[in-house]
């Protein structure tokens, strides 16, 4: 291992940069694409919360009519 090809590339790879930290660009562009999903994700919920979200209950006359059907009239005018 002392000897080896690795260990004389990875010193040798090593850069020095003007960052704290080196990886604190990709951390910022991580964070950044991170931080638009959320936006993105919350603004699709929205819309599809909007579209299929219930209208509070329906009448009994209102949930036949959406499967096509239509409730019998009872005697005497009731219904």
């Amino acid at each position: 291992w002392r000897g080896g090809e690795v260990s004389r590339h990875v010193p040798s790879s090593w850069q020095v940069t003007s960052e704290k930290l080196c990886r604190a660009q990709q951390e910022l562009h991580f964070q950044a694409a991170t931080y638009l999903c959320l936006l993105r994700s919350v603004r699709e919920h929205a819309a599809l919360h909007q579209e299929y979200h219930g209208k509070g209950e329906r009448s009994p006359e209102e949930v036949a009519g959406l499967v096509g059907f239509r409730l019998p009239q009872q005697p005497g005018g009731k219904g």
